[in-house]
């Protein structure tokens, strides 16, 4: 994976993130458009806030090996 790769990613999960933590409503729209993919309704309810520190570390995660392979410490 190149470097801009992962700083995507990690970008993406960090909104990702966020969006279950503070805009749950466009989670619920996203979720209908994924429903049968992705998501379970009783996941979005529930676990809403376990979700959005597991996509905001995953975030942190790919961001830091963005950054550490883009500046060659990796």
């Amino acid at each position: 994976m190149t470097a801009w790769f992962k700083v995507g990613v990690g970008i993406v999960f960090f909104l990702l993130g966020l969006g279950y933590l503070y805009r749950p409503s466009l989670i619920e729209r996203m979720n209908a458009f994924v429903r049968e993919t992705f998501f379970n309704d009783a996941h979005l309810a529930l676990d809403r806030h376990k979700w959005g520190v597991f996509f905001l570390l995953v975030s942190l995660l790919f961001l830091f090996l963005g950054y550490a392979a883009l500046n060659g410490a990796v």
